[in-house]
């Protein structure tokens, strides 16, 4: 069994989780902009300029992990359609260690994921327990 169809779903889930992320840190980058209001060392506009620099290159990752997304959509819409599976049919499937999750699409070229619920990772070996501590820091 090759996981194709799986890791293509769980490449896409990845990917819409990376670019939530990066939307919100760009989203708070615009927000704490720094404006130009009458500084006048070059070391202030050179920090806006630094600032803005680093906002143009979120938003760079950002298109780019979009981009990524669009194209894993495509991929696993035209396999959908391969197959014939209808429309709102919702399949199930594991990221093994990770999580479960459902797939399915609504309307034209449209798909959806979500998580079910999360899972215990695997033991590395068969043999292997994998033993989880809280540790609570003391306050001084």
């Amino acid at each position: 069994m090759t996981n194709e169809f799986s890791g293509w779903c769980s490449l896409y889930y990845q990917l819409r989780m990376l670019y939530i992320e990066q939307q919100e840190q760009l989203k708070n980058l615009v927000d704490n902009a720094p404006v130009y209001c009458s500084q006048t060392t070059l070391g202030e506009i050179d920090a806006i300029m630094s600032y803005y620099r680093e906002a143009q290159a979120e938003k760079v990752k950002a298109d780019k992990t979009f981009d990524d997304l669009k194209k894993t959509e495509e991929i696993i819409l035209y396999i959908m359609r391969h197959f014939e599976i209808p429309k709102g049919t919702v399949l199930t499937g594991v990221i093994p260690g990770e999580m479960e999750l459902e797939v399915w699409t609504y309307g034209e070229n449209k798909l959806f994921i979500e998580k079910i619920r999360d899972l215990e990772p695997e033991p590395v070996e068969p043999n292997t327990t994998v033993l989880k501590f809280l540790i609570k820091a003391r306050g001084k």
